[in-house]
């Protein structure tokens, strides 16, 4: 080969050539960022619109649906899901993938924008943003005091603490969740109100006209040029108590005459506990192209420093650091390639058994990784667990070119000839199925990278990592080996005769001896050989359904999060004494714990679209020390917590699925949606499904997307009376919510802040049905009017949260499976859905980790067939036949039958990261065939060889290196099957599936691939024969084989 030729030829320049691009494969090591995950962009955009005080019901209707009817039409929508709950509406749209999110973004808001005048006029303004994973904050900080109380404590992070964190290079923002907000609160006392004759609205009026600072123009005086504004607003509290709002009789009437005015702050929506201490919470979030490691070591390094220079007795807690899940998971599969390298070489030395040659080839395993460390620096990847998963997995198929190219050039160096020569025609003969072999596995990735949904965009960049390592390795194979080879080996240094080896070389030669024997007398029973083979395929198809199917493997993350829900109407202040209760529960039952977080309430912010939000909800969230330095496993602590919760009353507890990245609860393993609007009848048929899951084995965590009803007073208005009266129905629903919800009717500034100046009713005049009934709205003559004159006030109950999806409604069934495989529990809901009647307008279907594993499964084994016709037409055009390759073909279900056992013996179900392992042994498995059928096919072309000599040759001289490949892959891939360290559990179902189908492959392969070699050839001469094409040919067993081969 003319590559290899020039670089025996040119050693020092193809010397230099290495040096150079080590070198670049070093420096673009140093500029890869380190990440969790890959960079991917989910076709997700979210939409929240707060509107305070108003229930969930109401804000379906004014908010959620004028909303979703506008969006629904913008290009490649698929589905619409909405969550609407008091005082707040989440709307979700799902875009197919590969849709331009910038552009869909842009395209949301301005539908959004042909609603807005629409939409409630004191409703805050729809947020829009595309849902990326590097918008998930990458520490969640906790900030407590010694000597603060919450209002001055979020005072001080607002204004010390929070710019100084953003200043940090590769922080994107700071987000404050918890605490006290500053604001000046206007109660009004309603009958002194009336018996002045003014209105709430009058004095919202009222106190914004007097709060102005008006620009008003240009003054040109001598030769200078002033500006003129009016100063009009408040500058103290007491101002505005002492606000004229009304005359009567000459008498002015001031503010503080009809309400109390109070320098306080906002009504408690929720409360954050660290370790028990009140804390704030701080989100960090990191610019899109900064390194999330060096971004949160650098926010880490200066906590103390801030620490010690504000004072004040306050104090940082990290509960959940993403670097330190990066760093460990990073590490892991560092040590696991590390183990890899050591395997593979130690296969190395034990057939080569020599300290050189397998030096020579062991290089090729760092030099490919480090150029690959290159090639992933310019096509913008970043070193995730993704893609060391990938070169972990890729280490021990690196030398698999360099070992069938070194093990050529010792035969034929053996025969005689100079060691340069030796490279030469050793590389070449080998060099076209090398590359074939390549090929075949380099092609199994094209479907993956076009595989759609997350599967598909998670598993890109293992496969873009593979593709370039084995590329890589392919050109050290057929430069840098035969280079070092013509170099460093001279005639002692290669395979030694078995007269000359010591006990390995002659267990090794008496391997092949055997192996010739046993396919000798497996080639004269080849019908026998067949049908054996094809019962075990059958059988071990059929051991898929006794296996089972999970959709990722759940990892133990060192860290416990969970939702916890109580009735609906509970008060902050219950909610408060359950969690109080709860966090007690843990530090009684798991004392390993290092951090234990409680928040509940209604979040704000970034916190809406994430937490749980009412004043019944909450999450908490548990910090474990890493998995080697606890006796329990995440999940054990789990269980114990699951039996220790139950006994608390009147509370509804959801773990996380640990199949996702820490601190983000998962949506449930298995969800039964119920669509139709009636929610009396869809919480009826909920709860028949709940039954259900209740007596299916394995199913946990039952969990319904509806609550007991939340208690409400619903206003009927008369509308005639209402009319006869002078008023409308838009005035006295004004009325009525800035009276009980109250609302924002001015701004006050003091030194450069600015608070909200909030009127609504005193509290003792809003506690009560009879105190809505005394709400006045004033008349057009000035008179006041109860609200029970003109309106029917009836006790009733209402909706807690309204989900919707693509515009109706659902009722969502939600449980955990623990102990049982996904797809069978799923498997048998679905057969136990069909003894439920539904209603002519409502439907179901399965949703969650469930449908993600259905669609992840049909879509990979979409892959797998779409892989085998590329492998088979890259072999066809390789060997310019179609004879050969359709022979090699018969690798592939032998290799299933490997992944099926492999699974079964350990324990493990059926994954997507199984799938991908399939997928990969697709590529894998056929380089066996190639390498044994050329080499066939050149003993019966060059050498002239009869058909079953040259099989049988061909199969002793190819077993060496078709086992040095096979365990090579196969050991390095043992760290990650036996799953040493945290987060392997994800990564062991590809390498099992992997080992065992190369294992199961390889050596059936040794004697299935010759036997159908053989009658296909007996089959084609026979036919040829008798077509009188050829007038003789040699196609049975000779009587007197060469005993050379045998021997």
């Amino acid at each position: 080969m003319i590559l290899s030729k020039l670089a025996i030829r040119r050693r020092i320049t193809f010397s230099m050539i290495y040096l150079i691009a080590v070198g670049f494969g070093l420096f673009g090591l140093s500029s890869l960022k380190l990440d969790l995950y890959p960079n991917i962009t989910f076709p997700v955009i979210g939409i929240i619109t707060q509107y305070e005080g108003v229930g969930p019901e109401d804000i379906e209707n004014v908010l959620t649906r004028p909303l979703e009817k506008t969006v629904v039409s913008v290009e490649n929508v698929k589905r619409i899901s909405s969550r609407s709950t008091a005082g707040t509406s989440v709307i979700t749209l799902e875009f197919d993938w590969g849709t331009d999110m910038d552009q869909a973004e842009i395209d949301v808001r301005k539908m959004i924008d042909l609603v807005r005048d629409y939409l409630p006029d004191d409703a805050g303004d729809p947020v829009t943003f595309a849902f990326d994973p590097s918008m998930q904050p990458i520490q969640y900080l906790a900030i407590s005091s010694r000597d603060l109380g919450m209002a001055q404590l979020r005072r001080l992070v607002e204004e010390q603490i929070q710019p100084r964190l953003e200043r940090i290079n590769g922080v994107a923002s700071v987000s404050i969740q918890g605490g006290l907000e500053r604001q000046i609160r206007i109660l009004v006392n309603p009958h002194e109100l009336a018996a002045q004759g003014l209105s709430m609205s009058g004095i919202a009026q009222v106190l914004r006209m007097g709060n102005l600072q008006i620009p008003a123009g240009l003054v040109d005086e001598s030769e200078e040029e002033f500006s003129v504004k009016t100063v009009g607003e408040y500058s103290s509290v007491d101002q505005i108590r002492n606000t004229v709002i009304g005359n009567k009789n000459g008498i002015p009437i001031y503010l503080k005459n009809v309400a109390r005015v109070e320098d306080g702050f906002q009504e408690q929506r929720q409360i954050i506990r660290n370790n028990g201490k009140a804390s704030l919470l701080l989100l960090v979030q990191k610019q899109n192209d900064a390194n999330t490691v060096q971004t949160a070591r650098a926010v880490s390094k200066e906590l103390p420093k801030i620490e010690a220079k504000v004072g004040q007795g306050i104090h940082f807690e990290t509960i959940v650091d993403f670097s330190t899940f990066i760093v460990r998971s990073i590490n892991n599969l560092k040590n696991t390639a590390y183990l890899a390298f050591l395997m593979a070489f130690l296969v190395l030395l034990f057939f080569l058994r020599n300290i050189r040659s397998s030096l020579i080839v062991a290089v090729s395993i760092p030099i490919s990784v480090i150029l690959t460390f290159f090639v992933m620096d310019l096509g913008g990847l970043t070193l995730n667990i993704i893609s060391m998963a990938g070169l972990a997995l890729a280490i021990g198929m690196l030398v698999d070119n360099a070992i069938v190219v070194l093990e050529n050039i010792f035969r034929h160096h053996e025969s005689g000839v100079s060691i340069q020569q030796a490279a030469d025609e050793g590389t070449s003969e080998v060099s076209t199925a090398i590359i074939a072999s390549t090929l075949t596995t380099l092609a199994v990735f094209i479907p993956i990278l076009f595989v759609p949904g997350i599967a598909g965009v998670m598993f890109n960049d293992m496969a873009v990592t593979i593709v370039f390592s084995l590329t890589t390795s392919l050109i050290v194979a057929l430069t840098l080996i035969p280079l070092l080879s013509s170099r460093f080996l001279g005639r002692r240094s290669g395979f030694k005769k078995p007269s000359e080896s010591g006990p390995l070389g002659r267990f090794l030669y008496r391997m092949e001896v055997s192996y010739v024997h046993w396919l000798d007398k497996v080639l004269q029973h080849k019908r026998l050989f067949w049908a054996g083979v094809l019962v075990v395929f059958v059988v071990s198809m059929g051991m898929f359904k006794v296996i089972g199917g999970d959709f990722l493997g759940k990892s133990d993350q060192s860290f416990i999060g969970f939702n916890v829900e109580r009735a609906s109407g509970t008060s902050l202040a219950s909610t408060d004494q359950t969690f109080l209760q709860l966090e007690r529960i843990v530090r009684e039952n798991v004392p390993e714990a290092t951090n234990i977080y409680s928040s509940f309430g209604t979040a704000e912010g970034f916190g809406a679209f994430f937490g749980a939000n009412g004043s019944n909800k909450g999450r908490m969230m548990i910090t474990l020390p890493d998995v080697g330095e606890r006796d329990r496993s995440q999940f054990e602590i789990q269980d114990l917590l699951r039996e220790k919760f139950a006994e608390v009353p009147g509370i509804k507890v959801t773990f996380d699925d640990n199949s996702g990245p820490p601190g983000m609860g998962g949506e449930g393993d298995i969800q039964v949606k119920i669509f139709g609007y009636d929610r009396i009848v869809a919480e009826s048929l909920g709860e028949q499904v709940k039954a259900l899951m209740q007596r299916v084995d394995g199913v946990v965590d039952v969990q319904t997307s509806y609550s007991a009803p939340r208690p409400e007073y619903q206003v009927y208005l008369d509308r005639d009376r209402i009319s006869a009266l002078g008023l409308s129905v838009a005035q006295v629903a004004t009325t009525i919510e800035s009276s009980i919800k109250g609302t924002v009717v001015t701004k006050y500034r003091e030194g450069g802040n600015e608070y909200d100046v909030f009127m609504q009713l005193d509290r003792p005049f809003r506690d009560s049905k009879a105190d809505l009934e005394n709400v006045y709205i004033t008349g057009p003559t000035g008179a006041q009017i109860p609200l029970a004159n003109v309106a029917k006030i009836v006790a009733g109950d209402g909706a807690t949260t309204v989900f919707r999806e693509d515009q109706d409604r659902v009722v969502t069934v939600s449980c955990t499976v623990s102990g049982r495989d996904l797809q069978s529990v799923t498997r048998d809901i679905q057969s136990g859905m069909e003894s439920i009647t539904f209603p002519p307008d409502f439907r179901w279907e399965i949703g969650g980790t469930a449908q993600d594993q259905m669609e992840s499964f049909g879509y990979l084994f979409l892959a797998i067939i779409a892989a085998i016709f590329l492998v088979y037409m890259v072999m066809a055009s390789q060997f310019e036949s179609l004879l050969d390759p359709f022979i090699i073909m018969f690798t592939i279900p032998l290799a299933l039958i490997g992944v099926v056992w492999g699974l079964f013996l350990t324990g493990t179900t059926l994954s997507v990261t199984a799938l991908i392992g399939a997928v990969l042994l697709v590529g894998i498995v056929v380089n066996n065939g190639i390498v044994l059928v050329d080499y066939i096919n050149q003993q019966r072309e060059k050498h002239g060889r009869d058909l079953w000599e040259a099989v049988l040759i061909g199969g002793r001289r190819r077993l060496r290196p078709i086992l040095m490949t096979a365990f090579t892959t196969v050991l390095s891939m043992l760290p990650l099957a036996l799953e040493l360290g945290s987060g392997a559990e994800i990564w062991s179902p590809m390498a099992r599936a992997v080992i065992g189908g190369l294992f199961v492959s390889t050596l059936l392969t040794l004697f299935l691939i010759p036997t159908i070699y053989v009658g296909l050839e007996q089959f084609l001469l026979r036919r040829a024969l008798k077509k009188g094409k050829v007038t003789s040919a040699r196609i049975e067993r000779p009587e007197n084989l060469d005993p050379v081969i045998l021997s």
